[in-house]
């Protein structure tokens, strides 16, 4: 996955029951988060999303709220909505 105008930091996977949440959208972790691996660690823009693991990161928005986009680089994944928009508001 890559993110649009920002760079982030991987902070764990964790697998989840993937065929629970094709059913009912339910997130159920089924073991504990796994820390990247060391070619991974530091600022990146871009992160492997490996199939039945929710991969987290960390990103520091201090300036520019607005509209950013984050999206898969196959070209057929964007092609059926893996390129999503996200909104970054100013806190009040």
């Amino acid at each position: 996955m890559h993110i649009h105008l920002i760079q982030f930091k991987v902070l764990h996977r964790r697998p989840f029951d993937l065929e629970r949440f094709q059913q009912d959208g339910y997130i159920q972790y089924t073991g504990p988060p796994i820390e990247p691996e060391a070619h991974e660690k530091g600022w990146k823009d871009t992160v492997r999303a490996d199939v039945g693991m929710v991969t987290s990161v960390m990103m520091k928005f201090t300036e520019n709220p607005g509209e950013y986009v984050w999206h898969c680089h196959i070209l057929e994944h964007e092609d059926y909505d893996m390129m999503r928009p996200m909104r970054v508001i100013e806190r009040d």
